[in-house]
């Protein structure tokens, strides 16, 4: 069960600056909160082990109006005692172009934990960091902020915002992504469109993507990660499925709340 929930969290991250595909649609909005079941499979098993939490507000500041992206992982108590996950991320972004400003990670996995903050104040130029590490040196670091540069919650939400008719199936859109304190070119390719049903026996229309995994301790090389995006008014991400080194894992859509009213799903 080892880091499953956290590569299920951070797989939203794949996604392209706005520029990459042109135009955006409007569907974001504050008081958004989703929530997905985290399954793992074993030998043909899916075993569903935790869930992740992600919600979008707003806030006031002294520079003006903030959106707040949260994400929070967990496993469930029968399976902590097999492998505990506890992980929370939170990004401030500017509305509607989510320009990230400041982003602060924890997660807590068995006995290990990590702590990433990012700061990005104006102009823009650097980002600022602060890294502390299971039994490794905490240190502070400044790194060079790309254009077009996104943390994982704001490219994931930003993703969302991207119109999908303006892309041809089999296209490949290059992404500059911000993970472990490391700036990573890697891409996504479009799948085109494709209908699924889930395990509630709900069924989504979808746009379908491909994205590119580096190679680790965790993940093979390649094209491996598959992101399904409802077709619908809202984009919402309805499922996230992976191959793994050993198995694979899952991340489905079980609930969405849209301005504090539930979205009703088509049986």
């Amino acid at each position: 069960m080892k880091k499953i929930l956290l590569y299920l969290t951070i797989v939203w991250v794949l996604i392209t600056p706005m520029h990459s595909i042109g135009q955006r649609k409007n569907v974001l909005r504050p008081g958004e909160k989703l929530t997905f079941g985290a399954y793992y499979n074993w030998h043909f098993i899916w075993i569903r082990s935790g869930q992740i939490h992600l919600s979008l507000k707003s806030r006031n500041t002294q520079a003006g109006e903030r959106w707040q992206i949260s994400a929070e992982a967990h496993t469930f108590k029968s399976y902590d005692r097999l492998y505990k996950i506890r992980d929370t991320i939170e990004t401030t972004v500017k509305p509607f172009t989510l320009e990230p400003e400041y982003y602060v990670q924890s997660f807590n996995h068995g006995n290990e934990y990590s702590f990433y903050e990012y700061r990005i104040p104006a102009p823009g130029k650097y980002i600022y960091s602060d890294v502390r590490r299971f039994k490794k040196p905490a240190f502070k670091d400044t790194l060079t902020a790309v254009p077009g540069i996104r943390d994982m919650l704001a490219m994931a939400y930003e993703f969302r915002s991207h119109d999908y008719s303006k892309l041809k199936i089999g296209q490949k859109v290059p992404l500059t992504m911000l993970v472990d304190n490391e700036v990573h070119p890697i891409y996504y390719r479009y799948l085109g469109k494709e209908t699924i049903t889930t395990r509630d026996k709900v069924v989504f229309s979808c746009h379908k993507f491909s994205i590119l995994l580096l190679q680790g301790d965790f993940f093979p090389g390649g094209e491996y990660l598959k992101v399904w995006i409802e077709d619908g008014p809202h984009h919402l991400p309805v499922m996230v499925e992976t191959k793994i080194l050993v198995g694979s894992v899952k991340a489905i859509l079980e609930s969405a709340e849209i301005n504090g009213s539930p979205v009703k799903f088509e049986f």
